[in-house]
């Protein structure tokens, strides 16, 4: 039996459990435009065959559990755009959609690490995204090798990559197996011969507790390679004897080339990036807007490489 042909059979009679699992849960989008700018950690969650678009049932408790894991940390999060149709063939191209987001965004803020998670259908979206090209799904795309160490974890829940022989993402990838965990329910067979990791079905995931154990093993890794970037409180001056005269502040005059142009030119120019039609300025990662002909907004050249948003030139 073709192995598209099995997982299909396998899931076709789980669907109309799914879609009444899922219900009217819908989560939006968090893209770059609606979310922070540059967060620490960006989650880039798949889900599962027939879910809604979205995080899905998995990959919105997922978040919020590495959240609450990660105090400290900003966190965002995008739900890659693929049909997850119950066929089987969507996944290559839920694979080009994750590379292109973390691509784009990786670019625009150098300082965010993601953290991969899909489920189901969604596990294999996540296996092409790093690099594991099986048959399933069609063809697909992978993060660039320059990249990879902007991954801190990579999880999945229910992965048909464990229907070729066993086969997980750690033993499957040397650059991301070792920031990777499976996760394969006792009577799951989507995942078919994976190490089992708890009890229950395919659709047990979110209630035997393997999400906040994949939260707790991101939060790990993320603590492990990264500190979070909010800022360090100031610390409160020492009094001065107030019979010591003191010098009134200066402000510095301002340095550096000003341009005032659209958002657009801006881009165009090198002096910002765009993501998902939102322009931010190189560098400081200021938010300018839409990228557009019609925005017109003033930047300074503050540092080699680093351009500020400021009221005018």
């Amino acid at each position: 039996m073709q192995l598209p042909s099995l997982v299909s059979r396998v899931l076709a009679g789980l669907s109309l459990t799914v879609l009444a699992t899922t219900g009217a849960i819908v989560a939006t989008q968090a893209s770059a435009s609606a979310a922070t700018p540059c967060a620490d950690i960006d989650v880039v969650f798949a889900r599962g065959s027939t879910e809604p678009q979205g995080l899905g049932t998995l990959g919105t408790p997922f978040v919020s559990a590495l959240r609450s894991q990660l105090t400290g940390y900003t966190v965002a999060s995008y739900a890659v755009v693929y049909a997850a149709d119950i066929t089987q063939t969507s996944a290559g191209a839920g694979s080009r959609d994750a590379v292109n987001y973390i691509t784009q965004t990786a670019a625009a803020c150098p300082n965010t690490r993601f953290v991969l998670g899909g489920y189901s259908q969604g596990g294999t979206v996540i296996d092409k995204t790093v690099g594991i090209q099986i048959a399933l799904g069609g063809a697909g795309a992978a993060i660039p090798a320059n990249l990879s160490d902007r991954v801190s974890a990579v999880v999945a829940f229910g992965n048909p990559l464990g229907l070729t022989g066993g086969a997980t993402i750690a033993s499957s990838s040397t650059v991301y197996g070792p920031r990777s965990k499976d996760y394969c329910n006792q009577t799951d067979p989507v995942c078919g011969s994976q190490p089992k990791t708890g009890s229950g079905s395919h659709l047990s995931y979110g209630s035997n507790g393997a999400v906040t154990q994949a939260a707790t093993f991101a939060a790990g890794l993320v603590k492990a390679g990264t500190a979070p970037t909010t800022p360090t409180p100031t610390p409160t001056p020492t009094p001065t004897d107030p019979t010591t005269p003191t010098t009134p502040p200066v402000t510095p005059p301002a340095t550096g080339t000003c341009v005032r142009d659209d958002t657009s030119d801006h881009v165009e120019a090198g002096r910002a990036t765009a993501v998902f039609g939102q322009a931010y300025a190189l560098g400081s990662r200021n938010r300018l807007g839409r990228e557009s002909s019609f925005n017109v907004v003033s930047l300074r050249q503050t540092a080699p490489d680093t351009w500020t948003l400021v009221s005018a030139c």
